[in-house]
C-alpha cells in the first residue's frame, strides 16, 4: 500500500467536495442532463484530465453543483460515460460511470472532497466499484484513505467479494463499498480518547494498492452509484426491485423461476420495495426485446414508506416452448421522485422437460448380482430436465432384501442410482423365486454446479408413477452349511440348508461361547418310527450344547405323508439311544412340551413376551400358513419334519408325541365299540387298549 499521508491544502487523489448545502443526501450515477444527475459531467473526450498530464488545477478537478469535488491523480484521463470495456460484467456498473485506465507508476489515486457538502458533515459514503487487471491477477481488495473535518485520518482496506469476467479470461473484482464515520477511528494518535471520526470530509481511492497502475496493460476501474448520506438511488430514498420483503436488493440481478413444460402459460411476478421515508408511486416497465409477454404491470401504483409489494403476473411465458431459459428485463421507476434512477432487474423462467426414467424393471437377476437401477435421461442441449427424488417407504415382496433409497435420494438428469438386492435364502426351499420392489418418487428441480447444490421450487409438477422392478432368483440345493459364533453372537439365520422338499435354519438364540455350528442333510435312520418329508437335518455344535435356540424347518406341503394332513406335522427328533423318532422338545433338559399353533414371531409377540429365555423351553409350533415347524430346544441331534409312525408311543392316539388327556378322550369315546374311529394309528381291535 502506498501511503501519501494526511491531506495538506487541496492536494490529493480523486476527490469530491460540495459548495451547496442540500438538506438531504445526494446520489450520482455520473449521467449528464435532466434525466441523469441534473447537470453536465465533463464531456468525453477529454473527460477529466490527470494532474500528471497537465498540472493545471482546472483540468484535473471537477466540482458538482452540490459542492462535491473530484480530483484525478490516475496518470490518465477519467471518463464519465459508458465506454468502459469489462466493468459492466460485474453486474454493479451499468450505464454511465466514472471510469479510467490508471497508469501512474509511483502513486495513482482518485480523490473525493466532501467538506462543502451539506450543513452537518457527511456521515456515510457508498458506491459500487469494479477493477480488472489486463493479463494478470486482480487483487481482491482496495485501500482507501479517509479524513474527517478535524484532521483525523485512517487507511482502510475493503474486500471485493464479487468475481466477474475481466480481461483475457482473468477474473475482475467488484463490490459495494460503504464508509461510515461512526465506525472509523483516527490512526494518527493526535486525538487520544477522542479518536472516533465526526464526519467524512475527504477520501481517496489508492490505485497503487490495486496493482492496476503497473504492468503496461489496459487496466480498468469503474465507480458508479455514488451515494452521499443515503442519497436516493443508493440509500434509503430508493424504490427498487427486491426479494424477501425488501431484505435483498434485486437491482442488476437475474432471478429465475422454474416450471415444467406443458399446456398453458407460466406467470412471473415482481417485488418492489420503497426504502425511502415517504410514500410515492411506482411503475414497472417491461423492456422490449426480451422473451416474456407483458402481463399486468403496475403503473402509478402507490407504495408507502418502507413497504414491499409483490405483484404477480407481470409477464408470462408459453409453457409449450422448448425447454430452456426465457428472460426479460424490467425497469422499476419511482414516479414520485424523478431523481431516483430507474432500477433494472431481469426475470427469467426455466422450462423443464419431465423426467425420462429407465431401469432394469423387467427383470433383476439376483443370481447374477444385479442391482436395482434407475436412470434419468440427460437434459436437452441448452435446456433442463426435471429430477426425481425418493419419497415414502419402498416395499419389497418375496424373499428378497433391497437396500432401499433413503428419502430425498435424487436422480438428476443424466444420473443413475442403484440399490443392492439380496435373496433371503434361509428357510427357503430350492426353486425359482419371484418378487417385486416398488419405490415412489416425485418431481424436483436442483441447481448444481461448482459453487452451489440445492433444491429449487418447480411449478406445475406432475405425479410420478411408482417404479416397479421384477426380482428373480433360482435357489439351488444346499446340503451343508456351517457358521462360527462368538460369545453374544446371534444364531438367527446364520446357517441354513435346503432341498426342494425341506429347509432347515436356526431363527433365534444367542451363543454363550466360541463355537461352530453346522447343518447337513442325512437320510432317515429309522423310517419305521416316523414318516418324514424329505431328508433329516443333522445339527451339530462343536462343544457341549448348553444354549437355548430355536430350530425351524420349512416343508413342501405337497409332500405331506399319505394319510396325514399338515395339522399332523411336527418338528421331530431322532433319539439315538432309543433308536426311534420322538417329538423334538422331548429331548430338552427341561420345560413342559406345549404346542403353539402359529409362527414363532406370533409366539414371541404372545406367550414368548418378546424375547427368547429359559421359560420358553419346551414350546413348539406348527405354522401352516408359512409351512414351518419350529421348536425351542437346548439339545442338538438329527431333526426332521413329519409324523410319527403307528405304535411308536403306546397310547398316543392323537399323535401329539405324548400320552395325555386327548388320548384318554379318544379311549372313552370309543369304549366298548371295538373300533377306535378317532385313532390316528388306525388300530382296530376288540378292546380299548388294543394298539
Amino acid at each position: 500500500m502506498s501511503v501519501r499521508g494526511p491531506r495538506i491544502g487541496l492536494w490529493g487523489s480523486l476527490a469530491v467536495a460540495s459548495a451547496a448545502l442540500p438538506a438531504t443526501g445526494q446520489f450520482y450515477t455520473f449521467t449528464s442532463g435532466p434525466s441523469g444527475d441534473g447537470f453536465s459531467w465533463p464531456a468525453s473526450p477529454p473527460g477529466l484530465l490527470s494532474s500528471s498530464d497537465t498540472g493545471v488545477f482546472e483540468e484535473f478537478s471537477f466540482t458538482t453543483p452540490d459542492g462535491v469535488e473530484i480530483q484525478n491523480y490516475t496518470g490518465n484521463n477519467a471518463f464519465f460515460d459508458s465506454q468502459y470495456q469489462v466493468a459492466s460484467n460485474s453486474g454493479l456498473i451499468s450505464g454511465d460511470a466514472l471510469w479510467g485506465n490508471p497508469t501512474f507508476d509511483d502513486f495513482g489515486s482518485l480523490d473525493f472532497f466532501t467538506d462543502n457538502f451539506g450543513s452537518g458533515g457527511v456521515q456515510t459514503i457508498e458506491f459500487d466499484y469494479a477493477q480488472a487487471v489486463s493479463g494478470g491477477f486482480t487483487p481482491d481488495s482496495i485501500d482507501i484513505y479517509i479524513e474527517d473535518s478535524d484532521g483525523r485520518f485512517t487507511f482502510e482496506s475493503y474486500f471485493l467479494g464479487n468475481d466477474f469476467s475481466g480481461f483475457g479470461g482473468f477474473q475482475g473484482k467488484a463490490d459495494t463499498i460503504f464508509l461510515d464515520a461512526s465506525s472509523l477511528f483516527d490512526q494518527g494518535g493526535d486525538f487520544e480518547g477522542d479518536d472516533q471520526f465526526i464526519d467524512i470530509s475527504y477520501f481517496y481511492v489508492d490505485f497503487d494498492s490495486t496493482g492496476i497502475t503497473s504492468g503496461g496493460g489496459t487496466n480498468e476501474f469503474a465507480i458508479d452509484n455514488l451515494s452521499i448520506d443515503g442519497g436516493s438511488g443508493g440509500g434509503p430514498d430508493e424504490v427498487f426491485p427486491s426479494f424477501n420483503q425488501g431484505t435483498i436488493d434485486a437491482t442488476n440481478t437475474t432471478s429465475s423461476s422454474n416450471s415444467l413444460r406443458g399446456v398453458g402459460t407460466f406467470d412471473v411476478g415482481i417485488e418492489v420495495t420503497n426504502g425511502g421515508p415517504s410514500s410515492t408511486t411506482y411503475s414497472v416497465e417491461l423492456v422490449p426485446g426480451g422473451d416474456l409477454t407483458a402481463g399486468s404491470l403496475p403503473s402509478g401504483a402507490p407504495i408507502g414508506a418502507g413497504q414491499s409489494i409483490f405483484t404477480p403476473g407481470v409477464a408470462s411465458i408459453d409453457r409449450s416452448l422448448p425447454s430452456g431459459t426465457y428472460e426479460s428485463d424490467f425497469n422499476v421507476v419511482n414516479d414520485g421522485d424523478p431523481s431516483d434512477p430507474d432500477n433494472l432487474t431481469t426475470k427469467g423462467v426455466d422450462l423443464y422437460e419431465p423426467q425420462l426414467l429407465s431401469g432394469n424393471f423387467a427383470s433383476v437377476n439376483v443370481n447374477n448380482f444385479e442391482d436395482v437401477t434407475l436412470a434419468n435421461a440427460a437434459a436437452p442441449a441448452n435446456g433442463f430436465r426435471a429430477a426425481v427424488k425418493a419419497i415414502g417407504a419402498a416395499t419389497t415382496t418375496g424373499p428378497f432384501n433391497v437396500d432401499a433409497w433413503a428419502a430425498d435420494t435424487r436422480v438428476l438428469d443424466g444420473d443413475t442410482i442403484m440399490a443392492n438386492v439380496t435373496f433371503d435364502r434361509f428357510g427357503q426351499l430350492s426353486g425359482t423365486y419371484n418378487g417385486t420392489h416398488v419405490a415412489s418418487f416425485e418431481q424436483a428441480a436442483y441447481v448444481v454446479n461448482q459453487f452451489v447444490d440445492f433444491e429449487v421450487f418447480l411449478a406445475n409438477k406432475e405425479t410420478v408413477p411408482n417404479q416397479v422392478w421384477n426380482l428373480t432368483y433360482t435357489h439351488v440345493n444346499a446340503t451343508t452349511d456351517f457358521g462360527n459364533f462368538s460369545p453374544g453372537g446371534s444364531f438367527n439365520k446364520r446357517i441354513g440348508i435346503n432341498t426342494f422338499d425341506v429347509a432347515a435354519t436356526l431363527i433365534d438364540g444367542t451363543s454363550s461361547k466360541n463355537q461352530q455350528a453346522s447343518l447337513q442333510f442325512m437320510s432317515n435312520p429309522n423310517g419305521n418310527s416316523a414318516d418324514l418329508i424329505g431328508d433329516a437335518a443333522d445339527l451339530v455344535f462343536s462343544g457341549s450344547v448348553d444354549d437355548i435356540f430355536v430350530l425351524q424347518l420349512t416343508y413342501e406341503p405337497l409332500a405331506v405323508p399319505a394319510g396325514a394332513t399338515e395339522d399332523d406335522l411336527r418338528l421331530l427328533w431322532y433319539d439315538a439311544n432309543a433308536g426311534e423318532w420322538a417329538n423334538a422338545v422331548d429331548g430338552n433338559t427341561g420345560g413342559t412340551p406345549t404346542l403353539f399353533a402359529g409362527s414363532y414371531a406370533d409366539f414371541l409377540a404372545g406367550p414368548g413376551s418378546g424375547s427368547l429365555d429359559a421359560g420358553d423351553l419346551g414350546y413348539y409350533g406348527l405354522d401352516t400358513v408359512n409351512n414351518h415347524v419350529w421348536a425351542v430346544l437346548d439339545h442338538a441331534s438329527l431333526f426332521g419334519v413329519g409324523v410319527l409312525s403307528a405304535g411308536v408311543i403306546t397310547g398316543d392316539y392323537d399323535s401329539s408325541g405324548q400320552v395325555e388327556q386327548g388320548d384318554l378322550d379318544i379311549v372313552l369315546q370309543n369304549w366298548g365299540t371295538g373300533n377306535f374311529t378317532g385313532d390316528p394309528n388306525a388300530l382296530v381291535g376288540g378292546g380299548p387298549f388294543d394298539g
